[in-house]
C-alpha cells in the first residue's frame, strides 16, 4: 500500500471531526503511515474470510 498523503490524512480527519493542526500533520503521517505498514506484515491466516461483527453502543439515558 503506498503511503498516505498529506491531503489523505486531511481527508480522513474531515471525515472523523478531527482537526489536525498543520505542525502536527507531517509527524502524524509517519506515524499512521508506519502503523499501517505493521498492520500489513501482521498476516492472520483466514482474516479475510471473517466477517466483522457490528458495533453496537447501548442507548445512554431512560428509553420510554
Amino acid at each position: 500500500m503506498a503511503d498516505l498523503t498529506d491531503a489523505d490524512l486531511l481527508a480522513l480527519a474531515r471525515a472523523a471531526g478531527v482537526t489536525i493542526p498543520p505542525e502536527l500533520l507531517t509527524e502524524i503521517g509517519y506515524t499512521l503511515n508506519g502503523v499501517l505498514e505493521a498492520l500489513e506484515q501482521a498476516a492472520v491466516p483466514g482474516l479475510e474470510e471473517v466477517e466483522p461483527l457490528p458495533i453496537i453502543l447501548p442507548l445512554s439515558g431512560n428509553q420510554s
